[in-house]
């Protein structure tokens, strides 16, 4: 039985990924992607929730007007002002698309 590493940490990286084991690719060459941790400021895109009083009175209002509306979902760290690990953010995902497909 052979292993693939997928994702592994070596600082200073944040991440790296191999890609070829998304697709369980059996190409000989690949391609590496390296993640480096930044300081969020008002001029970057953020890319996890910044949990205050602010932002969850804002999703209160997000999650109150898509009530009663089928054809809104939340879904990830952002939409659901929430940190994830990548593990957990598929388990959200399934679980949602679960949900929606009702086979839950």
């Amino acid at each position: 039985m052979q292993l693939s590493i997928l994702l592994i940490v070596i600082p200073p990286y944040t991440r790296i990924y191999e890609h070829k084991h998304f697709e369980f690719g059996t190409q000989p060459n690949t391609v590496i992607s390296r993640e480096y941790s930044v300081t969020s400021r008002r001029t970057t895109e953020p890319y996890y929730p910044i949990n205050n009083a602010k932002n969850l009175t804002l999703l209160k209002k997000y999650q109150l007007l898509s009530q009663g509306k089928n054809d809104i979902i939340f879904g990830g760290r952002l939409a659901e002002y929430h940190y994830y690990d990548m593990h957990q953010v598929i388990a959200s995902a399934l679980n949602k698309s679960k949900a929606e497909l009702r086979i839950i």
